[in-house]
C-alpha cells in the first residue's frame, strides 16, 4: 500500500525509473553490484554525452552531482575506471589484455571497468 500511495502522490517518480530508448551509438550502464546507477549515452563522432542517474546517492553517480557532463567529463570518467596511463610496466598489462595501446574504452571492454576492492562496473552496448 505504501508504494502505491507514493506513486499516486508522486506520479512523475515512476517516469524516472523508465529506461529510455537508446538514441546514440554507445550506451554505458554504470553499475554498483546489481544496481543500475547511471546510464550514459555517447556519440563519439559528435562528441555528445547524455547521462541519466537512477540513484540519489552522490557517490554512486558516474559524474557525481554533474547532471550535464561534457565529452571531456566522459573521457575523464572512462580513464578513472582504468589503471593509470603512468603505471609502471603498463606494456605488460596491455599485452595481458591483448591490446596494442592504452585506450580507456578498449580497456573497459576487456575489464568491465572493474577496479580492485570496489563493487562498481560498466556494461557497454553498441
Amino acid at each position: 500500500m505504501t508504494l502505491i500511495q507514493i506513486l499516486m502522490n508522486e506520479p512523475a517518480w515512476e517516469e524516472k525509473l523508465v529506461i529510455p530508448e537508446k538514441e546514440m551509438p554507445i550506451r554505458i550502464s554504470y553499475m554498483f553490484r546489481n544496481e543500475l546507477c547511471t546510464i550514459i549515452d555517447v556519440d563519439e563522432g559528435k562528441r555528445s554525452v547524455n547521462a541519466l542517474n537512477y540513484t540519489n546517492h552522490f557517490l554512486k553517480k558516474a559524474f557525481g552531482d554533474n547532471e550535464h557532463p561534457t565529452y571531456e567529463d566522459y573521457e575523464e570518467f572512462l580513464e578513472s575506471r582504468c589503471f593509470p596511463r603512468t603505471r609502471d610496466k603498463m606494456k605488460l598489462i596491455l599485452r595481458e589484455l591483448d591490446l596494442p595501446f592504452y585506450d580507456p574504452m578498449m580497456i573497459i571492454e576487456k575489464t568491465e571497468g572493474r577496479m580492485a576492492e570496489d563493487d562498481f562496473w560498466i556494461r557497454i552496448e553498441r
